[in-house]
């Protein structure tokens, strides 16, 4: 695909060198015609064309079946759940589909994985199977990985790599697992490049409704991304609705970056998004604007579906985790807001254009995710601005106060480790000492998310992490168990809709047992269809 690099679509300048609350799947094997998908990207073929596709499809398809068989990976080597961990007797609400159509680094770090939020601003991203099996270096976002990808392969052969992944990472079976577990909603990530087209005013030679391949608005030269096709999204949510299942479309991340994580785009370049203007198109546009004219597309789009797939559509949320880490890094010295009021405004002026649709009287609830890292006094200060932002009336029928919840940050309060450090408990530390301890922990934080609202509430993010370094964090299955079992029954007997965060990690083996429901249920296959990083059989070795 190297002749793709003389006509990439239009873009802006030259080519470049978690929070506190304190198609099918990859379960089919490849056919002969992804085995030629497959020979497409290499960089050089020692071999005939034809005979290297047909040694590449042989090549995946024996591996795959000997780690079905012996239980082993290629790259390292993978457990299988224990007996008694392999279902989820009670299931929360809901799921979130994270690693499909955002990305995070750690999702794909391989057998070398540690970190859920990473340190390194080298990253931690080592893969995007199926066509990209070994990244020459590690990635820290999807907006790099994007550029490079197109740097060195041409901009056609990014688009492929991204297709390759979305059409594989979920499929049919796992909608249907996710049924079968007593799941009710299903929380997708969404980029804000699935709106591109909403960008227009900016450029529309850039920004349009057929373009493929689009820059960061504000990062144009270090970020790009692949747009997301919404005829197919359309079709996901009736996959989705055949199974019983409701949706929540959550816009995961903004143009120029809102919050200060490796799923913003373009970690770890700092966000621009409150501070920056478009530097793509038209001059002097706020970042801040370009992310309204995101949510009113998303709720165009919602409002103009067909009924039946309206009718998947259980909620959506303008903004994942809004300014995350801001609070900390002012402190820090190291502003990326222009003060916690303009964070505020920006939730109440998008919940504004929620309020003026007609979603609201056809049943879709909108979540208003929160999180304690973006103003000071979270906890004094967002209770009065909720009940003065919306009415009762809203509160109780569809504005959802939303807060994630994790233990693995909380140190002293509720984190559990390998290790005797800042933490509250120690891994091999009796069953029955950690459930008091943890219990007492989520108890807390759901009365807190109480104070917050008298009306609807949801936890849209937990996991099982104990700690946010993985190789230290606890990975007893009885422990694990347990705490599946104390948040759950938590937030159900609070009234609060809880989503783990995340369905599926099969290329981040380091962080399954804590953070893959399907992995935890005992559904995720023993060994990934493909390689990520380290050696990779002849004939597979992608861009």
């Amino acid at each position: 695909l190297d002749s793709d690099r003389a006509a990439p679509p239009p873009r802006a300048g030259p080519m470049p060198g978690r929070s506190l609350m304190d198609g099918s799947s990859e379960d089919e094997q490849p056919d002969d015609s992804d085995a030629g998908a497959l020979a497409t990207l290499r960089r050089a073929l020692p071999i005939p064309l034809p005979a290297a596709a047909a040694l590449s499809a042989l090549s995946v398809m024996t591996c795959v079946a000997l780690g079905a068989i012996i239980g082993v990976s290629i790259g390292h080597r993978r457990a299988q759940p224990s007996a008694s961990w392999s279902t989820v007797q009670v299931p929360p609400y809901g799921v979130g589909i994270g690693g499909w159509l955002v990305l995070e680094d750690w999702f794909f770090s391989g057998a070398t994985g540690r970190h859920v939020m990473s340190q390194d601003p080298v990253g931690q991203g080592m893969c995007l199977p199926p066509l990209l099996q070994r990244s020459e270096e590690p990635w820290p976002s999807e907006g790099v990985l994007v550029r490079r990808l197109e740097q060195e392969h041409g901009w056609k052969a990014a688009v492929q790599v991204f297709e390759a992944h979305r059409h594989t990472f979920i499929g049919d079976s796992d909608w249907r697992r996710m049924q079968s577990l007593g799941l009710s909603m299903v929380r997708i990530a969404l980029p804000w490049f699935a709106f591109a087209d909403a960008l227009s005013p900016l450029d529309p030679s850039i920004y349009n409704a057929t373009t493929r391949f689009v820059p960061d608005p504000y990062r144009s030269e270090e970020a790009a991304f692949v747009t997301v096709d919404r005829a197919w999204l359309a079709e996901v949510l009736l996959q989705a609705g055949r199974h019983g299942l409701k949706v929540l479309l959550d816009i995961h991340m903004m143009p120029g970056a809102s919050s200060d994580g490796t799923y913003n785009g373009v970690w770890p370049l700092p966000p621009m998004f409150w501070t920056a203007n478009a530097t793509v198109g038209k001059a002097g546009v706020p970042l801040t604007e370009v992310g309204l004219w995101v949510a009113k597309a998303m709720v165009d789009w919602v409002e103009g579906l067909p009924h039946e797939e309206l009718g998947v559509v259980g909620g959506i949320t303008f903004m994942n985790e809004p300014a995350h880490m801001a609070n900390i890094n002012r402190k820090a010295g190291n502003p990326f807001t222009k003060s916690d009021d303009q964070v505020l405004a920006w939730v109440k002026q998008s919940s504004d254009l929620f309020r003026k649709s007609t979603l609201p009287q056809k049943g879709v609830k909108l979540y208003i995710n929160l999180i304690e890292t973006s103003v000071n006094n979270f906890a004094g200060v967002i209770p009065a601005w909720f009940a003065e932002t919306f009415s009762e009336h809203e509160r109780r029928n569809w504005a959802v106060l939303d807060i994630h919840w994790y233990s693995a940050w909380s140190g002293s309060i509720c984190s559990g480790r390998a290790i005797a450090k800042n933490d509250r408990y120690l891994c091999d530390q009796p069953i029955e000492d950690v459930r008091a301890i943890f219990r007492g922990c989520v108890e807390e934080a759901a009365e807190r998310l109480g104070r917050g609202t008298d009306g609807l509430k949801a936890c849209s993010e937990f996991s099982l992490g104990t700690f946010e370094d993985a190789v230290l964090a606890c990975d007893d299955d009885d422990i694990l168990h347990m705490l599946l079992e104390e948040q759950v029954d938590v937030m159900q007997r609070h009234n609060i809709e809880g989503f783990f965060w995340t369905w599926r990690m099969p290329y981040g083996p380091v962080f399954e047992r804590a953070w893959s429901l399907k992995y935890i249920a005992g559904l995720e296959r023993l060994s990934p269809p493909f390689a990520c990083g380290g050696p990779v059989p002849a004939g597979t070795l992608q861009a």
